[in-house]
């Protein structure tokens, strides 16, 4: 193997090329550490041991200060430790290693997103936004009908919220509240049902 490249992506970060393909992201020290430089060769040895010693344990280490801060759905998490620029060897390692002690769990992610957001949005919303984060649209809907999520109460909440204490409203207003609600994802059937019966004759 040869470093074809090294790359300084800013002063702490430089992107390293192995036979003409990105390899890893490394710091300054790790250059100096193991020696590399453009155009020399690097034994598969070497090669093992930056993976295992540097790249590996600092994909483990960023997934873990993630998951820290928030809990996310397996995808997410590969999607960030991509944009970090670890390889897909180490997102793997990564992953896996956070999945084997529970740390990533896209079912108890599912049912704590379900927990806190319904009665605050739609079911269509919330099942994008869940697609969104890498769940299947059955995984999600099975569990919505296990925990009864309707838009029933949240469309009067919704309603309620962008109307305050009126109980009667003109036609204009309600075509203004019913494009709201629509953008929100509710359906058109309970828009009708729990908006339109407050017109004005």
């Amino acid at each position: 193997m040869i470093v074809t490249k090294l790359e300084k992506i800013d002063t702490k970060r430089t992107k390293v090329y192995i036979d003409d393909e990105y390899a890893f992201m490394l710091y300054p020290q790790d250059i100096r550490r193991y020696r590399l430089e453009e155009h020399a060769g690097l034994s598969e040895e070497k090669y093992h041991e930056i993976m295992k010693e540097t790249v590996i344990r600092r994909a483990k280490q960023k997934a873990m200060a993630l998951l820290k801060r928030a809990d996310r759905t397996e995808k997410e998490l590969r999607l960030k430790l991509k944009q970090g620029e670890y390889p897909e060897a180490a997102i793997e390692e990564a992953v896996s290693y956070v999945m084997k002690y529970g740390y990533v769990d896209d079912e108890r992610y599912l049912e704590n997103y379900l927990f806190y957001k319904k009665g605050n949005k739609s079911k269509r919303i919330m099942e994008f936004e869940l697609q969104q984060k890498g769940l299947s649209k059955e995984q999600i809907r099975e569990q919505m009908e296990r925990e009864e999520v309707n838009d029933e109460e949240t469309i009067q909440k919704a309603i309620r919220k962008k109307i305050g204490t009126k109980s009667e409203l003109s036609y204009e207003e309600t075509q203004k509240v019913a494009a709201y609600l629509y953008r929100k994802g509710f359906k058109e059937d309970d828009i009708r049902k729990y908006l339109w019966n407050r017109v004005m004759e």
